[in-house]
């Protein structure tokens, strides 16, 4: 019994710390290398050493996505539960449930479980944000997966 309810908390995933200044190039070489065709999401996954993908933590996934002026990340919708923080640009947004919301530098959008979104970017320059969703917890279940919508783009206002 105490291995699977031990007396103290167990994580596996250790401190670490991801310097932006370090990734930020890579991320935009990799927005000239891989364009939106070629990958669903560009995204640098931050994944922890003592882990495997996709955790960052023992219960959360976290990755820098960059979106590129004109582009759109496809519709889709999945069980887990995302929130995406703003580092920089101006003018991208996220579709949720066909409410368009735009996107800029400190904003927080959530994404609430099972529902429609896709991203895109109107601005100039790159879109970048950090991506976190709660996917370590579903991969120890049986119910985690994703269905993409029939177009690009769900409709939305």
């Amino acid at each position: 019994m105490s291995a699977m309810v031990p007396p103290f908390p167990n994580p596996k995933a250790i401190p670490h710390l991801w310097n932006y200044e370090e990734l930020r190039p890579l991320l935009i070489e990799s927005s000239k290398l891989v364009n939106t065709h070629e990958a669903e999401r560009r995204v640098l996954m931050l994944i922890n050493p003592a882990c495997k993908a996709p955790q960052t933590t023992d219960t959360l996934y976290a990755g820098l996505q960059l979106i590129n002026p004109g582009e759109t990340a496809p519709a889709h919708r999945h069980v887990a539960f995302a929130l995406r923080f703003i580092i920089e640009g101006d003018r991208g947004f996220t579709a949720v449930e066909g409410e368009k919301i735009y996107m800029k530098r400190g904003d927080v959008i959530l994404t609430p479980s099972w529902t429609w979104h896709d991203h895109g970017h109107e601005g100039d320059g790159p879109m970048i944000w950090l991506d976190g969703l709660d996917l370590p917890i579903y991969q120890s279940l049986p119910v985690n997966f994703a269905e993409m919508y029939a177009e690009p783009r769900y409709p939305s206002e």
